[in-house]
């Protein structure tokens, strides 16, 4: 299909650029047609996407310009179709995996177009991706006010971005370096008389110069008792002997991404910020100890609130266990929607897939995280995230 493409004239306005896909042009060919597949067996026409995570798992399509309306439609028989405004026209025409965009000026509905686009596909269902934060109220009921049959079609992109290919984990363990490098950058930069906005800076610096493209969700730098509130941000803060630093960084490699956390403390750590640090150390431990195929997410969170319910800090531990990773555009950088390790989830873990284990903890006055990432194994998980977990103390 792909090649069949290739060898056909493109003319002057479109040009191919088969690089800018990431990763090779067969495993994009592979999951069109997985699709196209069930949409055949739906006895449907098409569907209809609206995820820019799911649009670029299909074909490599990737663009920061879905702030405005963005659709992808699926067909059964060729290449998908872009909607899109038209500066994104010719980066989705520069790839091979996609057929044809429907290119919308900025005076004119994108509804409109989309539903003279839809009107003129074969007279059978269309699949429709409800669930899409992408999706707003006023497009939907202008949808479906059409009189055009859709039928749901939730969920059957995410479930196969779940397990990832040995392609897909390469680009996450080069992720995990260039974390890594931002990790050590940040934590090397804390001193009192330093502002948080420095460390945040140096985490960005670190991560972005060892290879990280732009990341689906600010980094967590926060210092003093601001630390104590979950997703508080840098903020220009002068840092002080006796503060907690906490930091939570991400990289990405062809949207894949890996985060990992760590926490310092200014000056000589308090007994019940050691008690802390070592409690989410832990937790991860435990959580790599015990992640492997065959386990029950549910199960594996078990064990670890367990642990530290023994020492008395669960009411300090609020949060799931760990969520899955993966493709990831702003504002998000996770997929955590998708799959997750929390209580009473009966979701079996298996092998590739791929977790960030996220043990935090909010006390009166500071907050810690200390996290990594993993990769499923056949027998149990590799830590992508290579660094030491020991709470760090800045003299």
């Amino acid at each position: 299909m792909l090649e069949e493409l290739a060898a056909v004239p493109v003319g002057e306005d479109r040009k191919l650029w088969p690089d800018e896909l990431g990763f090779p042009a067969e495993d994009f060919q592979e999951r069109i047609e997985l699709i196209q597949a069930d949409l055949k067996r739906r006895g449907l026409s098409g569907a209809l996407i609206f995820d820019p995570e799911n649009m670029y798992w299909l074909t490599g399509f990737q663009t920061i310009g879905y702030f405005t309306f963005q659709a992808m439609y699926i067909h059964t028989d060729r290449l998908p179709t872009v909607i899109t405004r038209i500066v994104n026209r010719n980066m989705a025409l520069a790839l091979p995996t996609i057929g044809d965009v429907v290119a919308v000026q900025d005076t004119q509905d994108h509804c409109e177009l989309l539903i003279a686009f839809l009107s003129a596909q074969p007279d059978r269902p269309v699949g429709l991706n409800t669930v899409s934060r992408h999706l707003n109220v006023m497009d939907y009921r202008k949808l479906v006010a059409t009189g055009i049959a859709f039928e749901d079609w939730d969920g059957v992109i995410e479930a196969e971005r779940i397990i990832k290919t040995p392609a897909q984990i390469d680009a996450m363990r080069h992720a995990a370096r260039a974390v890594e490098a931002g990790m050590d950058q940040a934590l090397k930069a804390i001193a009192p008389g330093r502002t948080d906005n420095d460390v945040a800076a140096a985490l960005y610096q670190g991560s972005i110069a060892a290879g990280s493209e732009y990341i689906g969700h600010p980094p967590m730098v926060v210092s003093g008792p601001r630390s104590e509130l979950c997703f508080a941000l840098w903020k220009r803060r002068q840092i002080q002997t006796g503060d907690v630093v906490l930091l939570e960084g991400g990289a990405c490699i062809d949207r894949y991404h890996v985060m990992m956390s760590r926490s310092a403390v200014v000056g000589r750590p308090s007994d019940e910020q050691k008690a802390t640090a070592d409690a989410l150390i832990g937790i991860l431990e435990t959580a790599i100890e015990t992640i492997k195929p065959g386990e029950t997410a549910g199960e594996i969170d078990r064990r670890c609130r367990a642990g530290i319910k023994k020492l008395g800090l669960d009411k300090f531990y609020k949060s799931r266990l760990a969520y899955g990773i993966g493709i990831a555009f702003p504002p998000n950088w996770a997929e955590g929607h998708i799959y997750a390790i929390r209580p009473d989830d009966p979701m079996v873990i298996r092998e590739n897939m791929t977790f960030h284990i996220i043990p935090t903890m909010f006390r009166p006055g500071f907050g810690m995280a200390i996290s990594d990432s993993v990769r499923v194994t056949a027998t149990g998980c590799e830590v992508l995230t290579q660094y030491p977990r020991d709470l760090v103390v800045v003299d």
